[in-house]
């Protein structure tokens, strides 16, 4: 480690007196630009205090103690240091911190962990990772947080506090707190179990609470439009413009596979020329930032021509807040005599169903459009082309059982 880094400075925490009104006196020890404070026994006056010097005024008998206090503090601070540098340690400010008040670094606590884990998360964010999955962590954390209030009173704990009753409690807390989905807890959990690992892997947790923790997931019901109900919402005269118009980019993510976010962000730096001289779209999937390509078909092209210049932003649609979207599509399904919800994740359905598997497009293709990193998540889209294509042959046959031989 170069020794260069590692750096001492007494401050005095005005904004933190006592009931005399003098603040406390802080050595702040950083190592590598990350930084933590040794509190020491003394409260000043501020106006004793040499912020440059880091020093008292040095006048009074209590001042030169003081003084002297952190002349000596700071000896011990050195000392501590060389020592755990010369052992070969890789030395931090809060591991120098712990050992100097004789206390293990073990000891962090839950939310440091997270803490630590999402300021190191959020650094890959429009790299390796997307910024929904970052807000997914500080979600968890804040669920964390809500649940030691509510059931240990406590705003946080050591990672060592953690067991196996504790996170049994947690997934009982999302349930009957939040009404969450059974998929939801057990990615949200499994988030937890990620940040977790890191105090395993350190050292700073003993055990680990989620080795006889069973993850199940339920499979989702993935809906999704049979080719006449989408075009019943294509052909369909809606009574005003804005239904019109979220009818229109509803449509386009049946046609294309496009998330919601992902349909909103669209500008025409998207567009390509795709391999057989047509447009394409090129973008990533703000979910999980795997790249999509989708060559477009001729209802999109019809839309996005429609619509070309419509929000003098650069946009390629007029899409409003989802939450929004979600309240016209509602009506535009009732509209339609559709009973099933309509939502942009039953477009991106349509589009892995009936537009494209059915339709006989390669399921590797489809994937690839879908942006799915795991084949495996595509191929439930397939086999709900094939429960369908079971039953219509079921169907199929009651029908000609008279033409028995």
């Amino acid at each position: 480690m170069d020794k260069s880094t590692f750096s001492i400075l007494f401050i005095m925490q005005k904004g933190k007196p006592n009931a005399e009104g003098n603040a406390p006196i802080f050595a702040r020890i950083t190592i590598n630009h990350q930084m933590t404070h040794l509190a020491t026994r003394y409260y000043l006056p501020p106006e004793r205090w040499l912020p440059k010097e880091g020093r008292t005024v040095g006048r009074t008998k209590e001042e030169k103690e003081v003084n002297a206090y952190l002349d000596n503090l700071r000896g011990l601070i050195f000392a501590k240091y060389n020592e755990m540098f010369l052992a070969g340690e890789v030395v931090t400010a809060r591991k120098l911190k712990c050992r100097l008040i004789s206390k293990d670094e073990k000891s962090m606590t839950l939310l440091e962990l997270f803490d630590d884990y999402i300021k190191d998360y959020a650094k890959l964010v429009g790299h390796t990772t997307s910024k929904i999955t970052h807000d997914r962590y500080v979600l968890t954390r804040k669920r964390l947080m809500e649940y030691m209030e509510a059931e240990y009173k406590r705003s946080d704990i050591s990672v060592n506090e953690v067991n196996p009753k504790f996170v049994n409690g947690f997934e009982i807390f999302l349930r009957s707190t939040f009404k969450l989905s059974t998929n939801y807890v057990m990615k949200t959990i499994l988030k937890f179990k990620s940040v977790y690992q890191v105090a395993i892997d350190n050292g700073w947790a003993q055990k680990n609470p989620f080795a006889n923790f069973k993850f199940h997931y339920e499979q989702a019901e993935r809906g999704y439009l049979i080719m006449d109900e989408l075009t019943r919402v294509m052909q369909k005269t809606m009574p005003s413009k804005r239904l019109e118009q979220i009818r229109d980019v509803f449509v386009f993510s049946c046609f294309t596979g496009l998330a919601y976010c992902d349909a909103r962000a669209l500008t025409h730096e998207h567009i390509i020329t795709g391999s057989n001289n047509r447009p394409w779209l090129r973008t990533h999937r703000q979910k999980t930032s795997a790249p999509v390509d989708v060559p477009l078909l001729d209802v999109p092209l019809q839309i996005l021509a429609k619509y070309e210049g419509c929000s003098g932003n650069d946009r390629l649609l007029p899409i409003p807040a989802n939450q929004k979207c979600n309240d016209y599509l509602k009506e535009i399904a009732a509209i339609c005599g559709i009973e099933k919800r309509l939502t942009f994740h039953l477009a991106r359905h349509t589009f892995a169903t009936t537009v494209t598997l059915t339709n006989g497009v390669p399921i590797e293709s489809v994937s690839k459009m879908l942006g799915h990193r795991s084949l495996k998540t595509t191929q439930i889209y397939a086999k709900i082309v094939n429960d369908k294509l079971a039953e219509d042959m079921t169907n199929l046959s009651t029908r000609l059982q008279h033409l028995a031989m």
